[in-house]
């Protein structure tokens, strides 16, 4: 038995009328009853213990239970293969599994998000946030499916991080505001809901910021994992119950939740972390050619393989760099307070970068024998300035919304102190492939990396941790500064080093929203980021007198918070040329996120000398306001101002233009 106490399951998987199946970071499946899943009292098959009833079962990326045992396991691979556990004593859990389980029932299950298992159903969710519709009418682990399995039933949740399915057609919903959201499904592969698809809202404060998971178990039972709201958290393993009184017919019914919605702690030690079976990170974030990085790995599998790949440049899939060199497995703890210090665990082994590597992203791809796979990134720097244009990655804002570990710089507790944030710590936001969700952090910036490279676009790549420790020597050198998707969170020296950039008259290409718009700092030893006042208040720069649109012409717009439109636009200018665009034409109305003025975007605060608004986003309360504004010395900022502009890139073809000539006049 290998487990972290903080972080002991990959997964909870509800079985229904109380059943759980435990997936545990070294593969046992354990079994658990909760008793009084009806009235949310504490009484617990075995006293609350788990049954060991299997394992290996870290050896699948998802696992979905539906009635009388059954479980649909997903391979890394897509095949989708069928067990069941036979109960023979409902009240201890004893049973044996069927003898056709781990039969093969389907093939090429890749959809980033699969939800479901009740009733037989499951729901396929793609990159784009399209749902599609399954049900295995099979017996015994054969092969069959419902007529219509595949169909297309519905679009557009992208805005949902969190979802999970009930019988009877019900899916719960918790959206990027925290709004838990219901629907209820009622066709058999045709596009009918209940209340015409619209989605009611039925809750609020359902988020990663509170919970770790969060599931349903038939008849409108909720169960969530919640996050410590100490002020020094402890470990995140509370088990949560509510309950929705007539989750099958809240359009007709209304909202009817017991207790009034109040939860009742019914269990603990459920602390989970979905990578807990094969996780890392690196000893830092950056290096240059010529040197490497060490990488810190703690698995539950006895050997796995690294290879170093490329994420950007690259025009697609990231491009491997080295073979697959087999390691041995180890298995290791968090330390005391890992947190804020870092996890504490040994380096592994050194990822190497050869001397002719270009500048750019990296990772050190770990994978299983059974193919799970987890990606540690770091930044390959040049020693010495090589091309025109530098790339800045926001890894203060990717450190910021990092989940892993429970808790961040937005999550529940901590009140009234500052938060350290280590980056000694696995990510699990590394994506380097469509997850189905609305994305802001590497997904979203690798839009445009992809573009750049496209195009033979050269750039040289580094952290924040970069700009605020050396920026002043190398940043100099460059004629364009690239800000991405986010960039929220710098130093007081990192805000200086591009102030002077600009007043050199460099120019700044800011392609994103909410930025510069916090202040942080860095541990003694570089290794954690620190936000926040000694108060626990945020530290924007603009309390000091510092807004960033003295930067970059624009400010943060909170009223237009997840709204999406098209931009249109206002004024002629030579960065519209080739693009077909003309004075109230509008673009951008296709993004990953939805459309390319949306999430956060940013507006004037005040006349902006010679600025020049280009477009402006068509949201409803106010869009995000593109703007080019001129710099002493012959710089200037390109300012898209929208959060959602990347992911418009690759699929509006005027917007694509309009980015090439800014690039172009940037290096001219």
């Amino acid at each position: 038995m290998s487990y972290d106490p903080e972080q002991r399951f990959i997964s909870l998987v509800p079985g229904g009328n109380g059943i759980f199946y435990g997936i545990q970071a070294d593969g046992e499946l354990y079994w658990y009853r909760h008793f009084s899943w009806a009235d949310g009292n504490i009484f617990w098959a075995n006293n609350g213990n788990g049954r060991l009833i299997g394992t290996f079962w870290h050896d699948f990326r998802l696992v979905l239970a539906g009635a009388e045992g059954q479980l649909f396991a997903f391979r890394p691979n897509g095949d989708l293969l069928w067990y069941q556990y036979v109960l023979t004593d409902a009240n201890s859990g004893e049973g044996f599994w069927h003898s056709a389980s781990g039969s093969q029932i389907g093939f090429q299950w890749n959809f980033p998000r699969i939800i479901g298992g009740w009733n037989n159903v499951l729901y396929g969710l793609d990159g784009d946030g399209r749902i599609f519709w399954y049900r295995y009418v099979g017996s015994n682990g054969s092969v069959a499916w419902a007529q219509n399995s595949g169909a297309q039933i519905g679009a557009g949740w992208q805005e949902f991080p969190h979802l999970f399915a009930d019988p009877n057609g019900v899916i719960f919903g918790a959206h990027q505001d925290s709004s838990l959201r219901w629907w209820r499904y009622l066709g058999e592969g045709a596009p009918v809901w209940a209340n015409n698809g619209n989605a009611i809202e039925v809750g609020i404060g359902w988020a990663s910021n509170r919970h770790k998971q969060i599931l349903s178990n038939t008849n409108g039972v909720v169960y969530a994992v919640e996050l410590s709201a100490a002020t020094v958290p402890g470990p995140d393993g509370a088990l949560k119950w509510y309950r929705l009184a007539n989750s099958d017919n809240i359009d007709s019914q209304g909202v009817n939740w017991v207790n009034n919605g109040n939860g009742a702690q019914v269990g603990s030690g459920f602390t989970q972390e979905n990578s807990a079976a094969l996780q890392g990170y690196p000893g830092a974030l950056s290096t240059q050619p010529g040197q490497g990085v060490s990488i810190h790995v703690s698995t539950t599998y006895p050997s796995y393989t690294s290879t170093t790949v490329r994420i950007a440049p690259a025009t697609g899939d990231p491009i491997p760099m080295t073979g697959a060199t087999p390691r041995t497995g180890q298995f290791k703890p968090v330390q005391n307070g890992y947190r804020s210090n870092g996890c504490g665990w040994s380096a592994d082994f050194t990822a190497s970068v050869a001397a002719n590597w270009p500048s750019g992203v990296y990772a050190s791809r770990l994978e299983s024998g059974s193919g799970v796979r987890h990606q540690v990134m770091f930044v390959v720097r040049p020693a010495t300035p090589q091309q025109n244009i530098a790339v800045l990655l926001p890894t203060n804002t990717y450190n910021a919304y990092n989940t892993w570990g429970g808790h961040n710089q937005y999550s529940i507790g901590q009140d009234g102190v500052q938060r350290t944030v280590t980056l000694a710590r696995p990510s699990n936001f590394t994506h380097t492939s469509a997850t189905g969700v609305i994305d802001h952090l590497l997904y979203s910036d690798l839009f445009l990396w992809r573009w750049l490279s496209a195009e033979n676009i050269a750039f040289d790549c580094y952290t924040d941790s970069d700009l605020h420790s050396t920026g002043g020597s190398w940043l100099p050198n460059y004629r364009a500064l690239v800000l991405t998707s986010h960039p929220e969170y710098m130093s007081q020296a990192a805000r200086q080093n591009i102030v002077n950039f600009q007043n050199a008259g460099g120019r700044l290409i800011y392609t994103g929203g909410n930025g510069i718009y916090e202040r942080v700092s860095y541990s003694a030893n570089g290794q954690a980021v620190v936000f926040r006042r000694s108060d626990g208040e945020r530290d924007l720069f603009e309390e000091s007198g510092q807004s960033e649109s003295q930067i970059l012409g624009v400010a943060l717009y909170p009223p237009s918070y997840m709204d999406f439109a098209p931009y249109q636009v206002r004024n002629n200018h030579p960065f519209l040329a080739g693009t077909g665009l003309s004075i109230g034409s509008t673009f951008g109305s296709v993004a990953y996120n939805g459309a390319a003025s949306g999430w956060e975007l940013d507006t004037r605060v005040g006349p902006v000398p010679g600025g020049v608004l280009i477009a402006e986003g068509l949201n409803p309360e106010g869009g995000a306001e593109m703007m080019y504004v001129p710099k002493p010395n012959g710089g200037w900022v390109f300012s898209a101002s929208s959060m959602s502009f990347n992911g418009a890139i690759p699929r509006d073809p005027a917007l694509a233009q309009l980015l090439r000539n800014v690039f172009a006049a940037a290096v001219a």
